[in-house]
Parts: C-alpha cells; sequence; structure tokens
C-alpha cells in the first residue's frame, strides 16, 4: 500500500519565551512534507481547526 493521499496528524507541547505552547502539524506521507501547522497557547478545537484549514488552502 502507498502513501499518496494519506496524511498523518500530531499535537505536542513546545517551551517558548512565552510559555509552553501547543504545535499541531500535518504531514503528507508521501511527499513528508508539513501540509499544515497550527500554534496556539492552549490545546482547544481551534488549534487543530486552523491546522486543516492551512492543510485544505
Amino acid at each position: 500500500m502507498t502513501a499518496s493521499n494519506r496524511v498523518v496528524a500530531d499535537i505536542t507541547y513546545i517551551q517558548t519565551a512565552e510559555g509552553w505552547m501547543y504545535l499541531t502539524a500535518i504531514v503528507d506521507l508521501f511527499s513528508r512534507k508539513m501540509i499544515g501547522s497550527a500554534m496556539r497557547g492552549h490545546m482547544r478545537i481551534e488549534l487543530v481547526s486552523s491546522a486543516l484549514s492551512m492543510t485544505i488552502r
């Protein structure tokens, strides 16, 4: 099975100068490129929906 038309998403937190931030990344498995991402100071629906919107655009 090939990885075309497949993506993977992950949510992680990282420490920044502004404090702890949550990062959502969406990666195309075929090209291994990040096709969507968002970073917020909270882990609410806006975090994931922003990354998904970027992916669709």
